[in-house]
């Protein structure tokens, strides 16, 4: 199944406005991810999912890397890469409490 990582770009960007710091863009991340599971996506897509978010989030810390706004996306960008690091990612989407 595809994801649409556009409408999901939307989402994430919009939550990580709303918080203050790394613990909740971790949560947001980790409850799109669970999202995507529910939602059928396998992990080979999932994989795929997150090397997208990772170079979007990379794009927009560069982007407005003067901006203090942008704290959020650097916190999801390093989440993100630490998971793709990983290869148990899948059993923090099991233990992390939201």
């Amino acid at each position: 199944m595809a994801i649409d990582f556009d409408g999901e770009m939307t989402e994430i960007a919009g939550k990580l406005k709303q918080v203050v710091g790394y613990l909740d863009c971790e949560k947001i991340i980790v409850n799109n991810i669970r999202k995507q599971l529910q939602n059928g996506n396998n992990d080979e897509n999932i994989i795929l999912y997150l090397k997208k978010l990772s170079a979007c989030f990379d794009k927009t810390v560069e982007t407005n890397k003067h901006d203090a706004n942008c704290t959020n996306y650097r916190f999801a960008s390093g989440f993100v890469d630490t998971l793709l690091r990983r290869p148990y990612w899948k059993s923090w989407m099991n233990t992390f409490e939201t």
